[in-house]
């Protein structure tokens, strides 16, 4: 009831927001409607005080609430038709017309022909109603018409004109008119709010554009005047009975909503606790034995929504017996909604055993007696508020006198805010369950003590959808599963997911009652602007500026003082809708999003299911849609095409029964294509009455989407955006004509971006994103905008008229300038014309003088700068391309601008730059090319910077510190230094010029995250990196010892730094700081001096080691006094030579074999390693044949794996080792192979890639064993390798799935692929041109050709049965060969994927396709891509495609001899056809009139 009753409330305040302020009534007078607009007036105020006086009265029941709705409802209607009044109202005043007048010039007749011709209107109109109302109604009464034509006539003649005449009895009295005239009237004409609007009637819509005519609005005061009196006698009956009803009603008393909340104990309820075991044991532990036992008292708070578990939490750990033990007093208070201190202490007291001695007193004396000598455990459960910060300390005090160590506070709150005001250590917040411990707890409440069976299993899919939902609430699990209980049948548990019935419990204990204590807990304004948001979809990431606009679009906001935005309590709103757990904040790609969890989404839409509702492909047929509902979003949420169909059909059916005419709100997500923008158009035809308007990733133009969008003269929130890039789609020049807009959004725009040049008649426009800051530029006249809060291009004189200086005079609410093209000013009077130091909102200003300018003006621009002074609470100041000698006074020394936050200067041309020192706000710095500069003076002030930049300064040489600087930058976070050619270093502690105390201790950059040095080839000072904590990220390039030096660290990446040395780059220690790198996980070093073995040795995090271009690995590897050491974190070895030389074979085994736990190794490049050798288990051989072992390492050029990499190594990379060659070293026949040849002892290698490495396999057939690679290959990639002949060497890798071989020998054939088919999923085969050639993958077959004997043929028939093949997808520049019956009949069933592209290195001989590889392609039935690429010679594709009936994508790419697609057609399944780069016109052409038959067609580069 309190919800309607408020509801009821604002919409009636909304409603008489247009008549506040006068303006409105005074221009009705000139329409002859004051009487009518000030009994509308009145009406809403005596129903502004019913509803107040009914905020005060004990009012229940179904009843009233219908009649509050009702009461809202005809409040709707009064303030969509004040709206309209306004509207027109302010299209008078833009247009000067004469009738805005109180009295025309042309007198009395012409005023009389005016309300004449309205009068006309009306009743041709009421004739026109009479005429079609006559065929089927033949009881019509002629009479009746006459007589309300005449009552017609009586009110259109003027009130004022009619007491003038002498006859009194032809002038009916004016209140006559008002309340008498038209009794029948309103059967006849409507009483709609909906402007009327005159031209087309063909029902098509009307596009805007520069060849389109505007459809006009038209305004009739006589309909106007009739719907005003039928909404005042509509409302009359209603507030009357709802009055009388009042008076019979108690006064309300203040209820006490915490006597509904349950009261808590210490002892728990629910038998086990689930998904919670870490954090009680680890909070157990710090109470107990942990960090928390040395304090003197520590609070601490456990924060979470409604239900998550944060008591049942804190009750295990109050009840657990270790905790028990510990404490010598527990204390368990439930504080619930109201923090009442006195009642609170008495309580408390309660639970303290007395003391021998002690004195009485007041309540926190004897608490302090009691607890003197004692460690106690105070449990605050349930705390919604503090009354002030005051009580809380209060609270406090008689515990923090407690002489003994580890005392501990625990509460537990919904709101962060709670927290943080009260804890002495981090609060815990707790989130959903993760899912495996909430599917237990959920299964638990569904099957109470009974075990799950597989008797219930049928139940557990849609199960599993309702515990999604849930988003681990253990509250909602207990809910939902106490519903699901009741039946355990599957109709049951499916109508509680599609119908969320858990919203409806409203049992005490239940989730949406625990939620809605929250919601309830929200002032009104706040509950609204909470609800709201659920039209967005759920888990949407939020930005403030949506919400906010949101709220503004629908008159949620309102500002209460002279100085306060909109946008300042909007999101002073979101803050406390934050602070109370309504929202949470995110970082997202570095920017602040929110986010609302999905239970507290579906509050928001149950709370409001009266006004709002979001639908989408799940909920469309499901979902109740009332009569009252007034906001709607609808959100497309799948890309599945039979879901869609379902959805579009569900959405028509919306047309009979959703009230589209009273709609404010339509906000569509998602991508629709053309189909849904026609549904939507023909859905929302007649919805006039938006006024916040959501159309993104729009296919056609918004006319298409909306057939009126014209006519919505009530929008304030306009959010427009393309699907598509392309300049095709034209901006309406509707938007122009909506006077009501506060916020138009084009920052999604992607079409042609050219404003209508009236966009200046939007008076009350606040904001305009657009996708480039420049199009604020093309705004004409913009000092009409005078609410505009953000012109971030201005440029001037851009034409003759409209963008001189002038215009901003009245632009007294700007937060942000840029003011461009400034030459263009030439005299200080034009200058002045702008009136910057007027504009007292102005946060960000830019002045912009063009920096190609012909010539340059110094005194004139000095007098203009000086001229343009801002105000002096001014934030963040640009000045670009000034040419005048030294800076204005007011930036210099009689600085005026003190509060600057951010300063940023470029290319100014001033002898002398100001002194920074008296700005102590300044928290960012942006100096750039200022070729002056040769100093930069470190003041005190800067002891707020946080972001400090200097580009491009040529003469820019050294630091200096002024006379009172103690600090060097302590809250520095970003530095960047670019292009400073004569630098040398930066501003430490022994270097710098500092005439201050040299003894004094300063931190040096303690804060520092962000470091940026490039191009300053004479910087040679690099501090040793990282020498703080908080460094992110470095970039350093081209400076004096390095060409570049990248560090970086983040959650998400981990720690990693890149190193490019410089000849001048000795040693890694003079840029490297290793006793802080213990983090570091990633490490690549490019022409640098070995990394030394001590430094290796505390890089105790490393993981990932890639040396390039070096030649030498790591210093000397002999541990200190010979100790064999071992790096047990590296995972992943890269080691590159891009250069001749580069370490030898030797050296890098010896490196190897300290690498316990090497998993990835990469070889590139390395033509010092001639040798490989794997397999050898060294630690097995005899005395002799190790001897014989240590002989061949000699050898610098033998790579010998050690023996542990058979078991860590996963993935093995070789490339461009020309000279590469895999031998076998032999131990004696008393030594076990730990595998056979080649990389057979791999035994945990998963991926091998050789590239370019042509003889690296040139040995294999002096193996022992035939085949050469583990059986544990999952992926096998050869690049150029020579010397296979075959695939038999393959035979034995049964885990392979993917397989490349690319130029790979011409005498490769595919003989052996057949065992490997069961399992390759992926094969591709280029450069060998009779791979397939005369290749039947039936082994019997060619078995018996060959005269094999029969056991063999059987044994190779148990490997690859025919029809096992698994292979998806197919690439190969063979198709000749590949397009067999045999092999084709084989490959049907799994080939999804069939790529044929022609090498540039393989001679192109095919013209056509026969007609037995045609037939062979037919046979692919399960084909869903086919490819053909670079086929110069290629005239035809294959005929009979359409019997690919599963096909879906075709690409035919440069295949420039093609001239049309077959002649039978394309398959009925084709969704995407692609012919770039063929550049046949007719092939084209042809497939340009396949156009809406295959959805996705690509004729061109790009489209």
């Amino acid at each position: 009831m309190l919800v309607a009753l408020s509801a009821a409330q604002w919409v009636v305040g909304k409603a008489l927001a247009p008549i506040a302020d006068g303006l409105l009534e005074a221009w009705g007078a000139t329409k002859n409607l004051s009487l009518n607009i000030e009994a509308l007036r009145m009406e809403l105020l005596l129903m502004k005080a019913t509803l107040e006086l009914a905020g005060s009265k004990q009012i229940q029941g179904q009843a009233m609430e219908e009649l509050l709705g009702k009461l809202r409802h005809l409040a709707h209607c009064a303030e969509d038709l004040l709206d309209e009044l306004d509207y027109f109202r302010i299209h008078d005043e833009l247009h000067g017309m004469y009738d805005a007048a109180d009295q025309h010039a042309k007198g009395c007749v012409h005023d009389f022909s005016l309300n004449a011709r309205h009068t006309a209107k009306a009743v041709g109109k009421l004739v026109g109603l009479f005429a079609s109302s006559s065929a089927s109604s033949p009881t019509c009464d002629p009479g009746e018409v006459q007589a309300t034509t005449q009552r017609i006539i009586c009110c259109a003649w003027p009130h004022d004109r009619q007491r003038s005449c002498d006859d009194s009895s032809l002038a009916p009295n004016a209140n006559q008119v008002v309340s008498g005239c038209m009794p029948k009237l309103g059967k006849l004409l409507l009483c709609s709010s909906s402007p009327h609007v005159c031209g087309d009637h063909s029902g098509q819509p009307t596009l805007s554009g520069a060849s389109q005519r505007e459809t006009p609005l038209g305004f009739n005061r006589v309909d106007v005047s009739e719907r005003m009196k039928c909404i005042v006698q509509q409302l009359q009956p209603v507030r009357r009975e709802v009055t009388k009803i009042l008076q019979s009603c108690d006064r309300m008393t203040v209820p006490d909503i915490s006597e509904s909340r349950p009261i808590t104990t210490g002892q728990s309820t629910e038998q086990k606790l689930y998904g919670r075991d870490h954090i009680m044991h680890t909070i157990i532990h710090d109470m107990t034995k942990g960090k928390y036992c040395s304090k003197d008292l520590t609070v601490l708070p456990v924060v979470g929504p409604g239900g998550i578990g944060k008591t049942t939490l804190v009750q295990y750990i109050y009840r657990n017996q270790q905790v028990q033990n510990h404490f010598q007093v527990l204390i368990w208070v439930c504080v619930s909604l109201s923090f009442n201190l006195s009642k609170l202490l008495d309580e408390i007291k309660t639970y303290i055993p007395r003391v021998e001695g002690e004195k009485v007193g007041r309540v926190e004396e004897l608490i302090e007696q009691r607890l003197k000598s004692k460690r106690f455990l105070l449990v605050l459960d349930d705390i919604w508020e503090f009354n002030n910060g005051d009580d809380w300390k209060r609270l406090l005090l008689p515990f923090k006198a407690s002489q003994e160590k580890g005392s501990m506070i625990l509460l537990t709150t919904r709101f962060p805010a709670i927290a943080n005001m009260g804890k002495t250590a981090d609060y815990i917040e707790l989130e959903g369950l993760e899912s495996e411990e909430f599917r237990k707890l959920f299964l638990s409440f569904v099957f109470v003590g009974e075990p799950f069976t597989s008797d219930h299993s049928f139940l557990l899919e849609t199960g599993d959808k309702i515990m999604e939902k849930l988003k681990g609430s253990p509250l909602a699990a207990k809910t939902v599963g106490t519903l699901l209980r009741k039946n355990l049948n599957l109709r049951h548990w499916r109508r509680v997911l599609e119908s969320k019935e858990w919203e409806r419990q409203t049992g005490v204990n239940d989730i949406m009652s625990a939620l809605k204590l929250s919601y309830y807990y929200l002032p009104f304004h706040q509950r609204q602007c909470f609800s709201y948001s659920a039209l967005f979809p759920e888990d949407y990431k939020y930005s403030s500026t949506e919400l906010i606009n949101l709220w503004i679009g629908l008159d949620i906001l309102q500002a209460c003082g002279p100085n306060q935005t909109l946008e300042d309590i909007g999101l002073s709103n979101l803050n406390d809708l934050v602070t109370y757990g309504f929202f949470k904040e995110e970082k997202a790609n570095g920017r602040l999003r929110y986010v609302m969890h999905d239970l507290l989404h579906d509050l928001a839409l149950h709370m409001g299911s009266h006004e709002y509702i979001s639908l989408h492909r799940s909920n469309v047929g499901s979902v109740q849609i009332k009569p009252s509902i007034r906001h709607l979003s609808i959100i497309i949420d799948d890309d599945d095409t039979l879901s869609q169909e379902n959805f579009k059909g569900q959405l028509r059916k919306l047309k009979t029964i959703l009230k589209v005419k009273q709609l404010h709100s339509l906000m569509l997500f998602g991508e629709m294509d053309e189909s849904f923008a026609s549904i939507l158009g023909d859905l929302f035809r007649e919805a006039n009455g938006l006024r916040v308007l959501r159309l993104v990733n729009m296919p056609t133009c918004v006319e298409y989407t909306l057939h009126n969008f014209s006519a919505l003269i009530h929008l304030r929130y306009l959010c427009l955006g393309t699907k598509r890039y392309g300049r095709e789609m034209q901006l309406p020049l509707a938007i122009s004509k909506f006077y009501h807009l506060r916020i138009l959004d084009l920052a999604s725009w992607y079409g042609c971006r050219g404003l209508p040049r009236d966009l200046s008649k939007l008076a009350k426009l606040r904001r305009f994103y657009t996708p480039s800051d420049e199009i604020h530029s093309d705004i004409y006249s913009v000092g009409k905008l005078r609410l505009l809060e953000e012109l971030k291009v201005f440029r001037l004189n851009k034409e003759r008229e409209g963008f001189e200086a002038k215009q901003l005079e009245h632009l007294t609410e700007l937060r942000e300038l840029g003011m461009y093209n400034l030459e263009n000013i030439h005299t200080k009077e034009e200058a002045a014309k702008a009136k910057l130091i007027e504009k007292n909102y102005l946060e960000r200003l830019t002045l912009d003088w063009d920096s190609n300018r012909s010539n340059t003006e110094p005194c004139v621009e000095e007098v203009v700068l000086e001229t343009l002074q801002p105000h002096r609470y001014l934030q963040e100041l640009c000045i670009r391309g000034h040419g005048g000698s030294s800076c204005p006074t007011w930036l210099g020394d009689k600085l005026v601008v003190e509060a600057l936050q951010s300063l940023q200067l470029a290319g100014v041309s001033w002898q002398c730059l100001p002194s920074l020192g008296k700005m102590w706000g300044l928290g960012k710095v942006i100096l750039k090319h200022i070729g002056t500069m040769k100093e930069f003076v470190i003041e005190q002030s800067f002891i707020r910077l946080v972001r400090l930049e200097l580009v491009g300064l040529g003469s820019f040489e050294k630091w200096i510190a002024s006379q009172s600087t103690r600090h060097m930058f302590p809250l520095l976070q970003a530095m960047i230094i670019r292009d400073c050619p004569k630098l040398l270093e930066l501003p430490f502690s022994n270097h710098i010029i500092n005439p201050a105390d040299q003894d004094c201790r300063i931190d040096w950059f303690p804060k520092l995250q962000e470091l940026e040095i490039l191009y300053c080839p004479e910087f040679l000072l690099v501090p040793r990196i990282p020498w703080t904590e908080t460094l992110c990220s470095v970039n350093i390039r081209d400076i004096k010892l390095l060409e570049m030096f990248k560090y970086s660290r983040s959650s998400y990446y981990g720690v990693g730094l890149k190193i490019v040395g410089k000849d001048q780059l000795q040693s890694l220690d003079q840029v490297l700081a290793f006793n802080k790198l213990s983090g570091l996980e990633q490490l690549a070093l490019v022409k640098c001096p070995p990394l030394e073995l001590k430094h290796l040795l505390m890089l105790t995090s490393l993981k990932k080691f890639d040396v390039r271009s070096s030649d030498c690995l790591v210093g000397p590897l002999a541990g200190e006094d010979d100790v064999e050491w071992q790096h047990p974190m590296i995972q992943e070895l890269l080691v590159v030579q891009e250069s001749l030389g580069g370490p030898s074979g030797k050296e890098l085994t010896e490196l190897l074999t300290h690498l316990p736990r090497l998993s990835q190794l990469l070889i590139a490049s390395c033509e010092n390693i001639t040798q490989l050798s794997v397999g050898l288990d060294v630690q097995q051989t005899t005395s002799a044949a190790a001897s014989d072992v240590e002989q061949e390492k000699e050898d610098d050029g033998l790579l010998l794996f050690p023996a542990h990499l058979c078991d860590s190594l996963r993935q093995l990379v070789i490339n461009r080792c020309p000279e590469l060659v895999m031998v076998e070293v032999k131990p004696p026949s008393t030594c076990l192979l730990a595998g056979g040849g080649g990389f057979q002892a791999l035994r945990s290698l998963q991926s091998l890639r050789i590239f370019d490495s042509p003889k690296v396999l040139s040995a294999n057939s002096s193996f022992s064993c035939r085949c050469i690679f583990p059986s544990s290959l999952q992926v096998l990639e050869l690049y150029g390798v020579e010397g296979m002949g075959t695939l038999e060497p393959l035979s034995n890798l049964t885990s392979l799935t993917r397989l490349k071989l690319c130029n790979c020998g011409e005498d490769l054939r595919c003989k052996g692929l057949g065992p490997l088919l069961g399992h390759l999923k992926e094969f591709i085969v280029f450069g060998s041109p009779r791979a397939f050639a005369g290749w039947d993958p039936n082994p019997r077959q060619v078995l018996q050709h060959q005269g094999e004997d029969q056991e063999e043929v059987q044994q190779l028939q148990l490997v690859s049965p025919l029809g096992s093949s698994q292979v998806h997808i197919l690439c190969t520049d063979e198709a000749m060969g590949l397009l067999a019956a045999p092999i084709c009949s084989l490959l049907s069933s799994s080939l999804t994927c069939l790529h044929f592209h022609l090498l540039a290195s393989v001679p192109d001989k095919i013209e056509r396709f026969t007609k037995e590889q045609e037939d062979a392609l037919h046979l692919l039935a399960s084909l869903q891509e086919l490819e053909f690429w670079y086929f110069d010679k290629l005239q035809s594709l294959p005929a009979g495609l359409q019997k690919l009936t599963n096909l879906q994508r075709l690409q035919v790419r440069s295949c420039p001899s093609v001239r049309s697609l077959p002649k039978d057609g394309l398959p009925k399944s084709l969704q995407a056809l692609d012919v770039q780069e063929c550049g046949n016109e007719e092939l084209i052409q042809q497939c340009r009139g396949l156009v809406g038959t295959i959805p996705k067609i690509l004729l061109q580069h790009g489209n």
